[in-house]
C-alpha cells in the first residue's frame, strides 16, 4: 500500500489538532488584532480623505464655480439697504460693510459681515441677508444713549442702559442726557432716570447725578442745591421732595442741600451751617 494512504495516516490528517488554552487564546487575539487593523485602516483612510482637505477643496471649488455662474447670470450686488441706523456714522458703517457694487452676491460672506458690524459700539444686534437678485439687507438694532458718564476712563463718554460706552465724540449733540459720575454710575443710571421720570418737576432741574460709594445718589440741581437721596427706596424720597416743593417751594429757597436720607424727616441745609427739619405731619410725610 502506498505511503500516506493507510487509514491511520488519512485519519491523522483529517483529525484537527487539539490546541492548548494559551494557543487558542493567542489565536483569538491575533484574529481580533487583524480585524482591528482593518477597521483602523478604513477609518484612517476616511479621516485622511476628509482631513487632508479633499472634501474642503471640492467644496471650495464648487462654491467658486457657483459664484462665477450666478455672477454671470446677473446676480450681482446692486443695492445695499440699511435699516435701523440712526447714531452710527455712515462712513464707518460703509467701511465695515466693505462690499462693492457689482460683486457677485454669493461672494459676500454675510456671517463675516455680520460679525464685523456687531463689533461696532452702537450695535446691539444685527441681521444681514441677501435679497435676490441683487440686494443686501442689513437690519440693525442700535443701542440707545442713556447718559453721559463724566468721569469715564479716557474722558467723558455716552453710555447706554448696560453701561456700554458708545462714543466720546460730539458730546454736545447729547447735551440733553443726564450727566452722571462716580463708581458704578453708568450701570445704576437707568433706574435713577426711571425714578426721575416719575417726578418731572424735579427731573427738569437736575444737572448732574453723583453715585456715592456705589450705593446712593446725590443730585445737583440747576440752582446749585444738592438733593441727597437714600440708599433704600429713593423713589419714595423723591416723591416726598416733590410734595414738599409743591407745598413749601424747597427747591426755590437757594439751599445748599436737601437731605432725604432719613425716612421721617427732610433736612434743609442753608448756605451757612443753618439746618432746618421738615418733620412728619401726622402720618403724612412732607
Amino acid at each position: 500500500m502506498a505511503r500516506g494512504t493507510r487509514r491511520s495516516d488519512v485519519k491523522a490528517r483529517l483529525t484537527p489538532r487539539r490546541l492548548s488554552w494559551a494557543g487558542w487564546f493567542l489565536g483569538r487575539v491575533w484574529f481580533g488584532t487583524k480585524i482591528a487593523l482593518v477597521i483602523a485602516v478604513v477609518i484612517g483612510a476616511g479621516f485622511w480623505f476628509f482631513a487632508g482637505g479633499y472634501m474642503a477643496q471640492a467644496g471650495r471649488w464648487l462654491h467658486k464655480e457657483t459664484v462665477e455662474v450666478t455672477g454671470a447670470m446677473g446676480f450681482k450686488l446692486g443695492n445695499v439697504r440699511v435699516e435701523g441706523r440712526h447714531y452710527i456714522d455712515a462712513e464707518t458703517l460703509r467701511n465695515t460693510i466693505a462690499a462693492k457694487l457689482g460683486d457677485p452676491l454669493l461672494s459676500i460672506d454675510i456671517n463675516v459681515m455680520q460679525a464685523r458690524i456687531t463689533a461696532l459700539p452702537w450695535v446691539k444686534d444685527v441681521r444681514v441677508r441677501r435679497v435676490w437678485p441683487d440686494k443686501l439687507l442689513i437690519s440693525i438694532d442700535e443701542r440707545q444713549p442713556l447718559a453721559i458718564w463724566r468721569d469715564a476712563p479716557q474722558g467723558p463718554a455716552v453710555v447706554d442702559s448696560e453701561g456700554v460706552i458708545l462714543t466720546r465724540q460730539k458730546l454736545d449733540v447729547f447735551g440733553q442726557l443726564l450727566l452722571v459720575e462716580g463708581a458704578g454710575a453708568p450701570h445704576a443710571a437707568g433706574d435713577l432716570i426711571t425714578l426721575l421720570k416719575g417726578q418731572p418737576d424735579i427731573a427738569v432741574r437736575v444737572k448732574k447725578a453723583t453715585r456715592v460709594s456705589s450705593r446712593r445718589w446725590d443730585l445737583l440741581l440747576d440752582g446749585g442745591t444738592i438733593i441727597r437721596l437714600p440708599e433704600d427706596d429713593p423713589g419714595f424720597a423723591l416723591a416726598r421732595a416733590s410734595k414738599a416743593q409743591g407745598e413749601n417751594k424747597i427747591l426755590d429757597q437757594g439751599l445748599k442741600a436737601i437731605d432725604l436720607r432719613q425716612s421721617d424727616r427732610i433736612i434743609l441745609e442753608g448756605m451757612g451751617n443753618d439746618k432746618r427739619d421738615l418733620l412728619l405731619k401726622g402720618d403724612k410725610p412732607v
